[in-house]
């Protein structure tokens, strides 16, 4: 889920928030069932924007405004689109939510009230999407640290959250031909990122139509190496991630920085609860994925709405998207 003014997903809902882990008295479903929202549906369900990427190796120095340091790479890269894995390093404080239960069955989905953490605390995982909403630098951030009692924490950043005095590490993936835009979305009631092509040599040649009837058709030429993509609620993570490769002509291909949420998570050894679960990273491959057999691997972490971290492999055909998900695939 997704947005810095207490709304996930790099989102943000006119939808209560709540305070504590108070069980809803509308029924619940199991890890992976599909949550329909209250808003119109919308098209396509899957929506890539092939790109040119350069990476890079950026460290955060201790004390710094760590929204303001992500945000600062759009200018210092000179791109418009930027996803983000953070590798290594400290935070000093933090400021977050995570998942919580909407008020009824028709918005089933929603977010804690604010939480800090004063002190340091050892990045496990991060991920970012980065981008412009209103015109104005903004960043989607899923973390989860280390505290020195020893408890494992995580949820959605907001700003205020700072670097530790170690600093901190990012690998960083820049695009040359695409840009990040965070708008409303009126299916779900969230803000949420969505890629945007922006005119370059790289995005003006022969379409390629990804598989099934509501996934956009995305352009591709001999020097797209990536592509970015947002994908809408209900659809499966993994079938996503072969049809963003169909679409590209990736036969294999990896996936990188990626963030969003799932209905709950279906993990090969375990299960995180319904409804909505916030993933802090998704990484993983395919391989043979313009054949009639493609394989699929993929493994994350996520944050549930007691504020639970799980983490490991993803089943497949079980973990569909709960509000957006934010997808890097890239060309191997």
């Amino acid at each position: 889920m997704t947005d810095n003014t207490v709304q996930p997903h790099g989102t943000t809902s006119a939808h209560e928030t709540t305070s504590a882990h108070d069980v809803p008295g509308y029924r619940l479903g199991e890890p992976g069932d599909v949550v329909i929202h209250a808003g119109p549906r919308q098209s396509p369900r899957i929506v890539s924007v092939p790109t040119r990427h350069s990476e890079h190796l950026i460290d955060i120095a201790a004390g710094d405004d760590l929204f303001d340091s992500v945000t600062g790479l759009l200018e210092s890269l000179d791109v418009s689109g930027l996803m983000v894995e953070f590798t290594d390093g400290e935070f000093g404080r933090i400021n977050y939510v995570y998942p919580a239960y909407g008020p009824d069955a028709e918005h089933p989905m929603s977010f804690t009230s604010e939480f800090h953490h004063d002190g340091a605390a050892e990045l496990r995982h991060a991920s970012a999407t980065v981008g412009k909403k209103g015109g104005v630098p903004f960043a989607h951030i899923h973390a989860s640290w280390l505290t020195e009692e020893g408890l494992v924490k995580g949820g959605h950043l907001l700003p205020g959250t700072l670097v530790g005095p170690k600093g901190m590490r990012l690998r960083v993936f820049a695009f040359a031909d695409a840009q990040q835009l965070s708008e409303a979305d009126p299916e779900t009631g969230f803000f949420a990122f969505a890629p945007t092509a922006m005119r370059s040599p790289a995005t003006e040649s022969a379409s390629a139509s990804a598989p099934g009837s509501e996934s956009a058709s995305v352009s591709v030429s001999a020097s797209t190496d990536a592509v970015i993509s947002r994908v809408r609620p209900g659809e499966l993570i993994d079938g996503a991630v072969v049809a963003i490769c169909r679409a590209a002509g990736f036969d294999t291909a990896e996936v990188r920085a990626s963030l969003g949420s799932t209905t709950g998570a279906v993990f090969i050894d375990g299960t995180a609860s319904w409804p909505a679960v916030e993933f802090t990273h998704l990484t993983g491959s395919v391989s043979d994925a313009l054949s009639d057999n493609p394989q699929v691997s993929l493994a994350g972490e996520v944050v549930d709405v007691a504020g639970e971290v799980h983490a490991g492999e993803l089943a497949l055909d079980a973990n569909h998207v709960a509000v957006t998900f934010e997808l890097l695939v890239l060309s191997m």
